[in-house]
């Protein structure tokens, strides 16, 4: 309901200089899309974000290159890299951080979701361990896809669900991501906010969005 509205707002709005609607076209196509923005979209310091309000419900969702976040983009292949997931994740998870709604909105997050392939690929490698050979075959291939980022990329998405108890007051809202994420250089957003829809480009320096 509300990612339909959000694609439907993106075709009437001015052209984003980071194409961001194959994050919308749904789950079932969600590898076509990411292979889609690994030959389009992906630049690194840039990230978008698309914001739909619809009743007493917000939705935010967040896509960035995984350099952006977690400071690299192949599969985590050390301690250190693991950490630097882990951490990224739960930063992005604490979506009361990260954006900030006016205070009149009552917003609260209610749920947050974090996806990406570095996720998937974490997992194999904690599977991995207890099987030397095979762990150690899996570090040096991922050494070699080092090699070849330009030509690799990954990105992080995230999705926040959040409830506000006075939706008629929701006027502004204040992205954090910078200061979370000092790599994220510009965010280019997208919204709808009941009948008021639009597209702005942030930055650290501006970084709230006025409905």
């Amino acid at each position: 309901m509300y990612l339909k509205k959000i694609l439907f707002t993106a075709s009437i709005l001015p052209p984003l200089a980071l194409a961001v609607p194959n994050a919308l076209a749904g789950e079932h196509h969600h590898h076509h899309d990411h292979e889609q923005r690994q030959h389009g979209a992906h630049v690194h310091g840039i990230a978008a974000l698309n914001l739909a309000l619809e009743g007493k419900e917000v939705q935010v969702e967040l896509e960035s290159p995984a350099a952006n976040i977690a400071g690299f983009e192949h599969a985590p292949a050390s301690k250190a890299d693991h950490a630097a997931l882990d951490k990224a994740v739960a930063v992005l998870k604490d979506g009361d951080h990260l954006f900030r709604f006016n205070s009149e909105a009552g917003c609260r997050m209610e749920k947050a979701q974090v996806s990406s392939s570095l996720l998937v690929e974490e997992d194999d490698e904690h599977h991995m361990h207890g099987h030397d050979g095979h762990g150690h075959k899996h570090e040096h291939e991922e050494h070699g896809h080092e090699g070849h980022e330009g030509e690799t990329h990954s990105d992080i998405e995230a999705v926040y669900h959040f409830e506000c108890a006075k939706p008629g007051k929701l006027t502004q809202l204040s992205i954090e991501l910078f200061e979370a994420f000092p790599a994220t250089e510009k965010l280019n957003v997208q919204y709808v906010i009941e009948s008021k829809q639009g597209a702005t480009e942030l930055t650290a320096a501006d970084h709230v969005v006025k409905f």
